[in-house]
């Protein structure tokens, strides 16, 4: 399937076919990407941060693309998603605009509507150097690492951010729908697998200017910020077959 990157699918491997515009082509290249070279683009929640809260279960770490979904009757009595709260601030949950399978694993962190919080911070956006049972080797973003539920060393249940350095971690669990486990699946990453932190590093980021930036990151974690007009400059080809991208497009697979 071939389009430009502002209408590929998100969560796919793409490769780049073509890059129409030069000073755009050069600038890629500067970074390392050309045609032939495969990225993953992400949808919009990696443009957001993701939320450290406290709940019944102790500290916790909610992804950006739930954390936007999640809305929190504080007790001021303002009603607002999770990433506008303040710090410090507590309220309960409201409501959540996700589908049933990610209500399920959303439990895990102690969030259900009803659930008492404590809104901590935002967090940085961080790569998470991973290696796949033994001998491949990954770069997480801090949202899919906080997806990512199992067993650390020490057998307590928690999720792969809190993971400690160097100690087999099983996973048990994949919080959210299907796009987040077949996208993590792009990773080498489900429930069955062992995987080691190696280092937690700052993320590697590109910017260029404009609003609403399409992001796009390489294997190699490299994370780039695209406008639309450029965006629309990259012609790429996804594996995606025709009509998947509908297949389960609504309720718990979203998310």
């Amino acid at each position: 399937m071939y389009s430009s990157l502002l209408d590929a699918p998100a969560h796919t491997v793409l490769t780049l076919l073509d890059i129409t515009h030069p000073g755009l082509s050069q600038w890629l290249q500067r970074l390392g990407l050309y045609v032939g070279s495969q990225v993953i683009r992400h949808d919009e929640d990696v443009n957001y941060f993701p939320a450290r809260v406290r709940t019944a279960v102790g500290d916790v770490v909610v992804p950006a693309g739930l954390a936007i979904r999640l809305f929190v009757h504080a007790d001021s009595g303002e009603r607002k998603p999770l990433v506008e709260m303040e710090r410090k601030e507590q309220g309960h949950v409201e409501t959540m605009s996700c589908g049933r399978g990610c209500n399920l694993a959303l439990r895990h962190l102690g969030l259900a509507e009803e659930a008492r919080i404590t809104f901590i911070r935002l967090l940085p956006h961080m790569d998470y150097v991973t290696l796949i049972n033994g001998h491949e080797r990954t770069r997480l973003t801090e949202g899919e690492a906080a997806r990512v539920w199992g067993k650390g060393g020490d057998e307590t249940e928690h999720q792969f951010y809190f993971a400690t350095r160097n100690q087999p971690f099983a996973v048990s669990e994949i919080i959210g729908g299907r796009k987040v486990r077949e996208h993590l699946q792009t990773h080498g990453i489900g429930p069955g697998c062992s995987l080691t932190l190696e280092a937690i590093e700052q993320a590697r980021e590109a910017h260029t200017a404009g609003v609403e930036p399409i992001t796009i990151s390489s294997p190699g974690g490299l994370r780039c910020y695209l406008n639309r007009k450029q965006a629309a400059q990259v012609i790429v080809k996804s594996e995606l077959r025709h009509g998947q991208d509908a297949a389960g497009a609504g309720g718990e697979e979203d998310e």
